[in-house]
């Protein structure tokens, strides 16, 4: 099995978007775009999908956000640079709903997609401090939804479980992929910065504080007791150690 982590885009927004007590909140900071593919023995699964291709027709401002992305980051041109074509993808995990997340999953009417119970509610009504990150274009189309609860072994053989981490958005869910080299937590917007979530400084965009918190605590037990790898999809201090597809992969 291996894990590839696709660079999708990424936006600039001031450093207070990441914490609004942060020391320069007005410095202006890049925040990567990540989704990832597994190629397991069962078959391809992708973790969240990046941007829908509108985003890459234009210039994008969102709220604080300046959204950068180009038609080599959408999910069938990064694809092809494995051989691979959406229809070869036959199961799609998201980890929550938001437009830098679930962009892409127009192109999977075909595939299984994976969503906790609890996000797919909140998407279609959100609450007013949500609003502008969910967009009905990313998922308001026919699909093969799978609505799980708080924790889903994909396959069965526990190479590939989903499990529960809300905070950042009622049904955001985290996913436990076991390679040779060990234990990899795909953890997505658990925390922006691996930085902020150790010193426990909560950021700008979330649902809950308390549930964050929660489940900054849930990784870590993993990183402690299974000696994890922690893996988090927008956080800026990791792009020099993530393996970047289609030349490099997790393994």
């Amino acid at each position: 099995m291996r894990i590839f982590a696709f660079h999708c885009g990424g936006d600039r927004a001031p450093r207070s978007v990441y914490d609004p007590l942060d020391d320069d909140p007005g410095s202006i900071v890049y925040g990567p775009y990540y989704f990832f593919l597994v190629d397991h023995p069962s078959g391809w699964v992708l973790f969240d999908t990046g941007c829908h291709p509108k985003w890459a027709a234009a210039a994008h401002e969102e709220g604080a956000l300046s959204v950068e992305v180009r038609e080599e980051h959408l999910v069938p041109a990064q694809l092809a640079a494995l051989g691979l074509e959406p229809s070869d993808v036959e199961h799609v995990v998201v980890s929550h709903l938001h437009f830098d997340h679930a962009g892409g999953l127009r192109y999977f009417p075909h595939a299984r997609v994976y969503v906790n119970e609890r996000e797919l509610p909140f998407a279609y009504r959100p609450a007013v401090y949500q609003r502008a990150f969910y967009d009905r274009d990313d998922f308001d189309h026919p699909l093969q939804w799978i609505e799980v609860g708080d924790s889903y072994d994909l396959f069965g053989d526990s190479s590939i479980r989903l499990i529960a981490t809300p905070g950042h958005t009622p049904g955001h869910q985290s996913m436990l992929v076991e390679l040779t080299s060990g234990l990899h937590v795909l953890a997505a917007d658990v925390s922006y910065w691996t930085s902020k979530m150790r010193e426990r400084r909560l950021p700008g965009i979330l649902w809950n504080p308390d549930e964050m918190v929660r489940s900054w605590g849930a990784v870590e037990e993993l990183e402690r007791t299974r000696q994890a790898r922690l893996v988090f999809t927008h956080d800026p201090e990791d792009e020099d150690r993530k393996p970047v597809a289609p030349d490099e992969w997790y393994a």
